[in-house]
Order: C-alpha cells, then sequence, then structure tokens
C-alpha cells in the first residue's frame, strides 16, 4: 500500500505494541486516515462520539476506569480546541490521555484556509508532552515516527501519568487508500528501563517520635480505587493516629473517622486549631474540604509527610512537605511498626465530637423533604459494589458530609482536578463502558444540562443509573456566603430554570423516573434500581428548603 497511509498506520502499530486497547474517535474528515488505520487493525476498541468536548471526557472516564492509556482523535480546527477541558482535568487528575489530533499542512496556516488554527502546542502547559509527526508523511518516515508515537505512550503512562499531544499533519488527498488492502509495519521497540527497588527503612526514633508529635493525622487525597491494603486496616484499628479520607480518596473504607469533615465545618476557630495535628502524613492528590485547607496553611502542622510513588506533591497545604517516593504500602508496613499501641487524648477527642456532630447532623438534615436528606435516602438503599460517579458543585459536597453512609466496597469518583461540571455526565458514560457492574451519577440539573450531549451515544450503557438532582438552577450559589448577597445572583450567577429531564430522556432513550416527595422516593428507588436499561431518577426539590437546611447545617456548632 502507499507509503503515505503506512506511515499513518506505523503509528497505530506501535501504539498497539505498546499496549493501547482503547480509542475514541469523533467523526470528521482530515482525520479519515486515522480513523482508517485504527478501525482496521481490528484489535482495538473503537468507539465512535460525535461531541468533542463530550467524548474526550468519556476518554477520560474509560482511562480513570480501566488505569491505562485510553487515546482520543478527532479532526482539524475548532474540534481540537474542544478537547481542551478534558485534557486539563487529565493533567491535574493524573490521567493517562493520549491525544491525537489531524491537521492541516503547515503551509496553510494563516492564510484563511478553514479549520486551520496553530494546532502543535496548543494544549501546553496542560499536556506532558507535545508531539507531531514529520510534514514529510509521503515519503518513508517509519523509524522517526516509531520513535515518536512510542515517546507519546511513554509520556501519558510514565512515572507521574497525564495526558500528551500528538498532532499529525495531513496532506491530501485523505482517502486514497480507502480501497486498499491495509497492511501495519513492524515496529521495533526500545528496551525496557529496569524497575527500581523499593528498599527503605523508616527513620524513626521509636522513644521520643511521638512524644514530640503526639497528634497523629494520615489525610488521604483523590486517588485511584485499589485493592484491599493490610497496612491500611492495620492503621484503622490504631486508636491513637487520626486516619480520615477524602471522599473520592478510594480510602473510604480505611477511615476511623468517618464523619470528619462535618466537625471541622463546625468547630468554632478555636476548637479548629485545637484538631491541626502535630504530624500530618498525606496520600494521593487533592483535598476537597476547604475548612481543612484554609486551616493547615494558617495553622500548619509542626511536620508533614507526603507518600507518593511517583515522587509527586503539589503541596496544597503551603507546608513543603517531606515527600516520600513510595507505594503507600511500604511506608505503612513500617510506620505501623512504630505506631503506639495506645489511645492518644487527641483520636479520642474526635471519637468524642464524632458523636456530637453525628446527633446534630441527623437532627437537622431529616427535618424536611429536601437535597440533603434525598441523598442519603439514596444512598441507603444503593447495593454494594457500585461505581459511584459525583458530578461537581453541591452533589459531591453532600456525599462528603454523609461520608459514613458510603459502603465500604463502592468505588468513587469526581473530576476534581479543575472541578468543572463540563463534562461530569460524559466521564460517567465512559467509565460505565469499561465493564458491566453498575455505574450511577449523582448530578445537579445545571452539570446535567450542560453535558446532555453525553447521552448522545449509538450505544449509551445500560449500566448506567442517573440520579439528578434539580434545585431549578446553580443551588450551590445560595448556600456560599459570597454569591448569596449579591443583586445580580438571579439570573448571572445561579442560572434559575423552568426545566426538567422527562423529554431528554425520551430524546435520548432513557427510562425515566421523577419524585417531589420524600414518599414518592422511597418507592421508587427499587425500581430505578431494578431497570435493565440507562435510567434517570429526577429528584426534584424546593431550593428555598435546600437552602435553609444547610445554611442550619453549616451554622451546627459542637
Amino acid at each position: 500500500m502507499s507509503i503515505y497511509q503506512t506511515n499513518i498506520n506505523c503509528i497505530v502499530a506501535t501504539l498497539y505494541k505498546k499496549g493501547l486497547r482503547d480509542v475514541i474517535i469523533c467523526p470528521g474528515s482530515r482525520n479519515a486516515p486515522l480513523i482508517m488505520a485504527f478501525v482496521r487493525l481490528g484489535k482495538i476498541r473503537c468507539t465512535s462520539v460525535v461531541d468533542e468536548r463530550s467524548a474526550a471526557f468519556v476518554a477520560l472516564g474509560m482511562a480513570k476506569q480501566l488505569k491505562t492509556p485510553v487515546a482520543i482523535i478527532c479532526t482539524s480546527g475548532t474540534a481540537v480546541l474542544n478537547l481542551y477541558p478534558a485534557i486539563a482535568e487529565a493533567f491535574y487528575m493524573q490521567v493517562p490521555l493520549l491525544v491525537i489530533t489531524a491537521d492541516r499542512p503547515e503551509e496553510m496556516l494563516d492564510r484563511w484556509d478553514g479549520q486551520t488554527i496553530h494546532q502543535f502546542t496548543v494544549f501546553e502547559p496542560h499536556v506532558l508532552g507535545s508531539f507531531q509527526t514529520p510534514e514529510a508523511i509521503e515519503e518513508d518516515q517509519i523509524e522517526e515516527i516509531t520513535v515518536i508515537s512510542e515517546s507519546l505512550y511513554d509520556t501519558t503512562n510514565g512515572h507521574v501519568k497525564g495526558p500528551a499531544h500528538l498532532n499529525v499533519p495531513l496532506k491530501e488527498p485523505l482517502y486514497a487508500a480507502a480501497l486498499e488492502v491495509f497492511e501495519y509495519p513492524e515496529v521495533v521497540l526500545k528496551d525496557a528501563e529496569p524497575i527500581e527497588s523499593d528498599d527503605w527503612e523508616i527513620a524513626i526514633d521509636k522513644d521520643h517520635f511521638f512524644v514530640n508529635y503526639p497528634k497523629v493525622m494520615i489525610l488521604n487525597g483523590a486517588d485511584e480505587a485499589g485493592e484491599n491494603i493490610e497496612e491500611f486496616k492495620q492503621l484503622k484499628e490504631s486508636s491513637f493516629a487520626l486516619v480520615l479520607s477524602d471522599v473520592i480518596s478510594n480510602k473510604h473504607a480505611y477511615q476511623n473517622i468517618r464523619n470528619w469533615e462535618g466537625i471541622f465545618l463546625n468547630a468554632d476557630e478555636a476548637l479548629r486549631k485545637e484538631l491541626v495535628p502535630d504530624l500530618l502524613v498525606t496520600t494521593g492528590k487533592m483535598i476537597l474540604n476547604k475548612t481543612i485547607k484554609t486551616l493547615f496553611r494558617k495553622h500548619p502542622p509542626k511536620r508533614h509527610w507526603h507518600i507518593a510513588e511517583n515522587g509527586f506533591c503539589a503541596d496544597t497545604f503551603f507546608t513543603a512537605p517531606e515527600i516520600l517516593a513510595l507505594n503507600p504500602t511500604i511506608f505503612f508496613k513500617q510506620f505501623n511498626q512504630f505506631l503506639p499501641s495506645t489511645s492518644s487524648s487527641y483520636f479520642n477527642r474526635f471519637k468524642l465530637l464524632a458523636h456530637k456532630q453525628k446527633a446534630l447532623s441527623e437532627r437537622t438534615i431529616d427535618q424536611y423533604y429536601n437535597e440533603f436528606s434525598a441523598v442519603k435516602t439514596v444512598f441507603e438503599a444503593l447495593p454494594e459494589n457500585i461505581v459511584l460517579h459525583l458530578a461537581n458543585s453541591m452533589p459531591i459536597r453532600y456525599v462528603a458530609y454523609l461520608n459514613e453512609y458510603l459502603k465500604d466496597s463502592w468505588q468513587i469518583h469526581a473530576n476534581r482536578g479543575v472541578s468543572g461540571i463540563d463534562g461530569c455526565t460524559s466521564t460517567a458514560v465512559g467509565a460505565a463502558m469499561t465493564d458491566d457492574g453498575m455505574h450511577i451519577l449523582l448530578t445537579g440539573d445545571i452539570a446535567f444540562l450542560y453535558d446532555i450531549n453525553a447521552l448522545w451515544q449509538e450505544h449509551l450503557p445500560t449500566n448506567l443509573k442517573i440520579i439528578l438532582l434539580n434545585n431549578s438552577g446553580g443551588g450551590i450559589f445560595k448556600n456560599i456566603d459570597g454569591p448569596a448577597l449579591l443583586p445580580e445572583l438571579n439570573p448571572f450567577i445561579a442560572t434559575p430554570h423552568q426545566m426538567n429531564a422527562r423529554l431528554l430522556a425520551e430524546h435520548f432513550k432513557l427510562v425515566y423516573f421523577s419524585v417531589s416527595n420524600q414518599a414518592e422516593l422511597k418507592a421508587l428507588i427499587p425500581e430505578w434500581l431494578q431497570t435493565s436499561k440507562a435510567c434517570i431518577l429526577e429528584i426534584q426539590t424546593d431550593p428555598n428548603i435546600n437552602s435553609e437546611i444547610f445554611k442550619q447545617y453549616k451554622q451546627q456548632i459542637i
């Protein structure tokens, strides 16, 4: 076949040999040679998603769930720019995303030619690397393209994972190989680098260390779901160290204080200062809780260790932590041996506060039918072994404060890298495409309406169930002190509306349920859970009652 198409096929052959097995394809013309190369190989699962912004988030969701690189390809011009929100999210969440964009030849730049923009480094600084294939695609470039493609994969799937971009300038004719029998060149990969040993020994003076640091807090940030970790199980049993986990740390099963977010929210300034640890040990990435971030920035712990196998830490608390480039299991295997077996006054203080917080919260949340109590009701009915996806704004915050209702077996995901609402549904759709387990998305009305093209799929996953909190628009802004005071709140911040999802569900062929009171909710949950098709449970509530309940929740004093 033509050397032109063989060069393109070399990209696919190299990525397949490196391990790529999934690609999201956005329909187009300039990317036709790439589309043919991926589809005709027959060994990579190809999924067509029309909307580029949604498609990139679908790829992100797949990569998060599979824990392996997923590629997305698109045509040139503004199609490329629509990938950017998901790329930024992948960058900060360290998700391996291969972004492959078709481009016009360089000589056509800035000549008023259609769908032609400056593409090569358009995603910097939110990619780990930018690569471009040679312009002379009609000449033999197999060796160079192999190196470029291999570097692309290694960059996205390295020690610190994230998105990487390959730009592919393509000249016409784009369909010359349409009727050819496709052949793929044999590629030779470079030898893998040897894996470094994890030999390490903790440096703790057992007799004096915990005398100097009597208040010990383990704080687990956002992370992927993994296997049960014996070291964390042992840590959970400690009555000396406090073990807290962010709502998307996927270590919620290992906490020994589960309603800690409410404790920090409802403590006064003096109590919060008292709760600052002497030794803070963190794992994972970002923390949702704003109160604890503000507290530690103002009153930093005496010492902060961050445990990260890839050696990366964003220094959330401005504490200049000591970074230990270790797998957390290796660190805690030794740390647990030194940890005192006695109960600490620090842990006992939190335990007492947890009892007070639980009593106050239940009395406040369950006063009337509202979003907070509705989420609690649904969670009490959800089964084991689900994948729970949380949209940004109020849904993830409700769940953070309902931490004690999370089942240990749940996987929990959210787009907290940039914390946008723009691709929450698409990310959940992508993750649901990867397996047959039950995937549940908890989302708000604005996030849902913003991302409705996520439902525009030829085969929408039947294992996806959506819980839609409809409070008639942007409820979070009524719960934040600043925006709530503005006369411009409506319609410029809170985005009020009178829409619901009934016709959208019909349009996209989803089963639809709607409730507007507690009795209806409890009655419909079993049927919603048993539905064998993709479905929506829309929970309609009064925004004023929602705001009043949450206001009371925030003003509790423990």
